[in-house]
């Protein structure tokens, strides 16, 4: 009885200090490996990222303003995939399949994305001129082996 009544009072201690420290936004606030990381917007695979090639706090800030602007241009598409969604949803849910005009929602999204190439050539420029070359050699590695390497 003792153990059931002691788990139910951690238990509430710790969604208080959850709810109170706000935790669920921003991930563990000490942090650890002493560089808080986990506070910082993109996540964990950034924040391997950067421990993997180094970086310092000025590289770091430059390469998550290139992913910023980057991903402001993405959730510009957002409206367009949601169409290309429901195109395709209407086209299987029809009682005659349409082909043309699938194909013309898919023209409609390429056109779309035909805009992404200079925001990621941008972004990409951005984060090469912050990175030296050893940091770079690394990405491009990383890049090239996939996210399942692990010796970046």
């Amino acid at each position: 009885m003792f153990g059931f009544v002691f788990g139910t009072l951690c238990l509430v201690g710790f969604v208080s200090v959850y709810r109170r420290r706000g935790w669920r936004r921003y991930g563990w606030h000490g942090g650890w490996h002493g560089g808080g990381h986990f506070r910082r917007r993109g996540g964990w695979a950034l924040y391997r990222a950067f421990e993997a090639l180094d970086t310092s706090p000025g590289q770091e800030k430059a390469i998550r303003g290139a992913l910023s602007e980057l991903r402001r241009e993405l959730s510009g598409l957002r409206p367009e995939l949601d169409a290309a969604r429901s195109h395709v949803a209407q086209s299987i849910g029809a009682e005659q399949f349409d082909g043309p005009q699938l194909e013309a929602s898919f023209e409609r999204q390429l056109a779309s994305f035909g805009r992404l190439g200079p925001a990621l050539s941008h972004a990409l420029g951005q984060i090469h001129e912050a990175l030296d070359p050893d940091q770079r050699r690394r990405l491009a590695r990383f890049i090239e082996t996939g996210p399942g390497y692990c010796a970046v």
